[in-house]
């Protein structure tokens, strides 16, 4: 048609025009240890308000690494394109892994983070780069996602300052204290071996005891602690689909005045760790 552009043109002038929108920078995050900062791409549009009282609504951002993995910068898309279309800005930060670092280190990463974008000084997220702490979200993916789930429940109320809205987790690990055995994907395809997720456990909590610590687990914590808004995202091919739907249940349960939302991806034996930025089909509860 006249005035517009071909296919296949099209689609590269968007991918360039994708990558322009949204300005990605690196930036080091104080921390609890002297001398030990913690990463995090701060993802803004081009076209961000900017000048002095221009503040934006943050979402903070884990990724997935069975608290092993070194995956930082694997959510790159995701972050970009939230960015992007939701007009706002993305911190992916990273954490330290096990196991060098034992739990609670990732979770004080965490804990630091949520300290940082509520901190009313000079160094802290609001004065530096213009992010609003009465308005911030939390996602993560696997193992990211019980980050931002311990962030959501057990973190953000010791945090004067911070409103924490909303929590949106990808096919998460919610419940360490269940064995590995004993998670059975509904429709199980590729799923990780078992021997395999007991390395990740223990690795992360050599001590049995730690994984009932709802910072660990995050079903177990008060479910009166999360936020008004919790979206969950679950895999019918992935062994921790049952854990993370059994909370979705819990908080829908009663005249709580949460909205959750839980996408249970069933049209395709989905497994994790793909799929980013990409429906496949599923149902909402």
């Amino acid at each position: 048609m006249p005035g517009q552009h071909a296919p296949l043109r099209y689609i590269r002038l968007k991918l360039a025009m994708t990558t322009l929108r949204a300005i990605r920078r690196k930036i080091r995050i104080p921390s609890r240890d002297g001398g030990r900062t913690i990463t995090a791409f701060l993802y803004t549009r081009r076209d961000a308000p900017s000048g002095e009282g221009a503040l934006s609504p943050v979402l903070l951002n884990w990724h997935g690494s069975g608290f092993v993995i070194n995956a930082f910068g694997t959510d790159a898309d995701f972050c970009a394109r939230v960015a992007r279309d939701a007009r706002i800005a993305v911190l992916d930060l990273d954490y330290r892994k096990s196991p060098e670092t034992v739990f609670p280190g990732a979770v004080n990463d965490v804990a630091d983070v949520l300290d940082w974008v509520a901190a009313d000084s000079d160094a802290g997220a609001r004065q530096m780069y213009g992010l609003d702490p009465s308005r911030v979200a939390v996602s993560g993916f696997s193992a990211g996602g019980n980050l931002a789930l311990v962030a959501a429940s057990s973190l953000h109320g010791q945090v004067p300052g911070l409103d924490l809205r909303a929590a949106v987790a990808f096919y998460p690990v919610t419940d360490i204290s269940i064995g590995p055995a004993a998670k059975v994907a509904p429709k199980p395809k590729r799923v990780l071996p078992v021997p395999l997720q007991r390395y990740f456990n223990e690795c992360y909590t050599p001590d049995p005891a730690d994984r009932l610590d709802p910072r660990v687990s995050p079903s177990l914590a008060d479910l009166a602690s999360y936020p008004p808004t919790v979206a969950i995202f679950t895999c019918d091919g992935d062994g921790l689909a049952p854990e993370a739907n059994a909370l979705a249940d819990r908080l829908n349960v009663g005249d709580a005045a949460w909205c959750i939302a839980c996408w249970r991806m069933s049209r395709t034996p989905l497994t994790r760790g793909a799929r980013k930025g990409r429906w496949s089909g599923g149902s909402a509860r």
